[in-house]
């Protein structure tokens, strides 16, 4: 029997993966990890940008924070969100390419089913 893939702490390896890929799982978290890709921001510069309810931004901040993904630090009266790991911008940027070739297969494929049913006329 194959044995289980374990972090330092314990826990599943697959489980602490699927965790990461569960926040990223949201349009919104992407776009903030998007903007974030610039460089730190601070809170009202994220609620500008992405014109959602306060509320809502402290909440997907938090699932990104709670996965590792972002740091937030304070400075005055003002919390300043940053992405803890870069990697995640370039694991996006692989996405949206996978995306974009996905996009371009299923493009061909319906190309070629509407000349064969062209055809069949």
């Amino acid at each position: 029997m194959k044995k289980k893939k374990e972090s330092p702490n314990g826990e599943d390896v697959y489980e602490l993966q699927a965790n990461i890929c569960s926040a990223l799982a949201s349009p919104v978290r992407l776009k903030i990890l998007d903007i974030l890709g610039d460089g730190e921001k601070n809170f009202g510069d994220l609620l500008e940008e992405l014109q959602i309810p306060k509320a809502n931004l402290s909440q997907h901040l938090s699932v990104l924070k709670d996965a590792g993904i972002l740091n937030t630090r304070k400075e005055g009266l003002f919390q300043y969100v940053s992405v803890a790991l870069p990697k995640v911008k370039d694991a996006c940027f692989l996405v949206k390419n996978i995306l974009l070739e996905k996009m371009a297969m299923d493009e061909k494929k319906n190309s070629e089913l509407m000349k064969k049913l062209r055809a069949k006329r």
